[in-house]
């Protein structure tokens, strides 16, 4: 069903060279409500497996993306909602343990701007629980066939989904659960802006203030 919904949209894939066999966790930055079902839509197509995107609520109540969405699994939360929170990192961390891969949008919201956002612990945090590698992606064109504010996606145009090199840990964060506070923190920051400096290379987008 998520296949035949967004292929039309969907018009290349390069770099699936670089998304491993198992588990993994894939970040991109998020412009359209669309990116979420062609970066899914991407990774089924290459792997044959599901990629469940963590999503806020609201597109879920959209009559064509909510559908998709649930259709391939997505794991949503509410902003604000610690509790919902919780629950959503919990879910993307058994996926992650069944073997499958999690998809998720590091700025936490969608950002039209030029420049890319400052990360959200998230992405971070599941990494850092999971010791898995973030694979650093890019939907590019989803704008343009989803506008933010849109209902309908419009034929004619098209997205291409980029994959970039693996991030992987060091040593030292794969001991995360063992070291301080202050130090769970600092990698938390690290490996965001890490992610966020691989996806301003694929994007052409700055990498957000430090």
């Amino acid at each position: 069903m998520l296949s035949a919904l967004a292929r039309p949209f969907l018009k290349a894939v390069t770099g699936a060279a670089f998304l491993p066999n198992g588990p993994v966790l894939v970040a991109a930055p998020h412009t359209s409500f669309l990116d979420g079902p062609l970066l899914a839509l991407a990774y089924a197509r290459e792997k044959l497996l599901p990629l469940h995107m963590i999503a806020y609520r609201e597109p879920f109540s959209h009559w064509l993306l909510g559908w998709i969405l649930r259709s391939g699994g997505a794991i949503p939360f509410r902003r604000g909602d610690k509790d919902s929170q919780f629950g959503m990192l919990t879910a993307a961390l058994g996926w992650l343990a069944a073997g499958e891969a999690v998809g998720i949008f590091p700025e936490g919201h969608l950002n039209p701007a030029d420049r890319l956002n400052r990360p959200r612990p998230g992405l971070a945090l599941l990494a850092l629980e999971s010791g898995l590698p973030i694979v650093p992606a890019v939907v590019s064109g989803s704008e343009l066939v989803l506008p933010p504010g849109a209902r309908m996606p419009r034929l004619g145009r098209t997205a291409r989904v980029v994959f970039g090199q693996p991030i992987r840990l060091f040593p030292k964060e794969r001991r995360y659960a063992s070291l301080p506070r202050e130090e769970r923190a600092e990698m938390i920051r690290n490996i965001g802006f890490r992610t966020m400096a691989a996806l301003a290379e694929l994007s052409g987008k700055p990498p957000p203030e430090d």
